[in-house]
């Protein structure tokens, strides 16, 4: 596979380290971007190791309000049904599982797939806005983190 560029906010020489000296047998790197000001939306991508971001999830939660919500989830037609929305949005959920969660009006994959993961979980996924306290747009993304895969039935 012919490496392209790595992934924002990563330097060349460190997605070099992290493919070729740190991880040289992972087939996909999962990386989390928190929010620069600890305000406003967080991101999860999935990578091959090319440095292309097959899959991504963007979401924002909210303590005050015990809201989550999914601002958008796309994982690419060659990658999809092999469980990486599922694992995303569990790692998202990930000690917030008690909220309730919203997302936007969805495409067509979306539409499918919010309602089957909200009958595995026992609740809904409803079209929604987020709360007032995460309007306040955040000023971007931290460097991001590199993460290991949630295990597939991780909250799910």
């Amino acid at each position: 596979m012919t490496q392209g560029p790595p992934p924002s906010g990563i330097s060349a020489r460190r997605w070099t380290l992290i493919t070729t000296l740190l991880h040289p047998r992972t087939a996909d790197f999962w990386l989390y971007y928190a929010p620069r000001n600890g305000a406003g939306p967080q991101q999860l991508r999935v990578c091959e190791r090319s440095g292309y971001d097959f899959a991504r999830l963007t979401w924002q939660s909210c303590a005050e309000c015990r809201r989550g919500h999914v601002m958008k989830i796309r994982v690419t037609d060659e990658w999809q049904r092999q469980g990486y929305g599922t694992r995303m949005m569990a790692r998202a959920m990930r000690g917030c599982e008690s909220y309730t969660w919203t997302t936007t009006p969805q495409f067509e994959d979306g539409q499918r797939f919010f309602p089957a993961l909200g009958a595995a979980l026992g609740t809904g996924f409803p079209a929604d806005k987020s709360c007032e306290h995460n309007a306040v747009r955040g000023g971007g993304y931290a460097e991001p983190r590199l993460e290991g895969p949630p295990a597939l039935n991780a909250g799910v």
